[in-house]
């Protein structure tokens, strides 16, 4: 029995379900923004990155009596 290997003859004929979902989710996907739109992103970026003390020792007055 002789065995010839070709490097190219084990290669799959058929692209699989796995394969096609694969290069589905993960294809690139390019986004052209309006002024606008990349003006609101900014906003949002620069809020979500703030520097947590700003956010977390401003100072909080109180302005009646609370009662718990």
């Amino acid at each position: 029995m002789e065995n010839n290997f070709n490097g190219a003859s084990n290669l799959p004929t058929e692209v699989s379900v796995w394969t096609k979902i694969k290069n589905f989710l993960f294809q690139e996907v390019n986004v052209t923004l309006t002024p606008k739109q990349a003006k609101v992103f900014q906003e949002v970026h620069d809020f979500w990155h703030q520097d947590a003390h700003d956010f977390f020792f401003q100072e909080i007055k109180i302005i009646d009596n609370i009662t718990l």
